[in-house]
């Protein structure tokens, strides 16, 4: 895992840099992709800015429950069936942006890992003494 700040953009686009970015967001964009290539935000942002950020592959069906990571992909162009005027980025702030000449926002990306790292509240770590964990737990 490597650590990153959000106060350092270059810092992130070195973790995560622009050939890297056209790579996953050209994968991501195959019609029956069951993978998806992006970054993994692992960890809450500490009060100097600093976090844990990995690129990593997850299954397509795969999700986070219980909410202890942020998993961001790039696509190369907005899913099917999302244009401006049906999910795209008039209608959904989220939805994934492109560049002029339709190439994917690289720019736009490393601020969307920026903006989700800075909002993601992480669950509290259980400690040695959390009450869920004492007891009989069967046998």
């Amino acid at each position: 895992m490597t650590s990153a700040n959000v106060n350092d953009r270059a810092g992130i686009e070195r973790l995560y840099p622009r050939e890297a970015f056209r790579s996953d967001a050209a994968k991501n964009a195959r019609g029956k992709a069951a993978v998806l290539h992006g970054v993994l935000i692992a960890s809450e942002v500490s009060e100097s800015g600093d976090f844990t950020l990995q690129r990593i592959r997850r299954q397509t069906g795969e999700s986070d429950p219980l909410g202890d990571t942020r998993f961001l992909a790039p696509f190369a162009h907005p899913p099917s069936g999302q244009t401006a005027s049906y999910g795209g980025a008039a209608e959904n702030p989220a939805a994934p942006a492109t560049a002029e000449g339709g190439e994917p926002d690289y720019d736009g990306f490393i601020d969307r890992i920026i903006e989700t790292a800075s909002r993601a509240a992480f669950k509290k770590p259980i400690g040695r003494h959390e009450p869920r964990l004492r007891g009989f737990h069967g046998g």
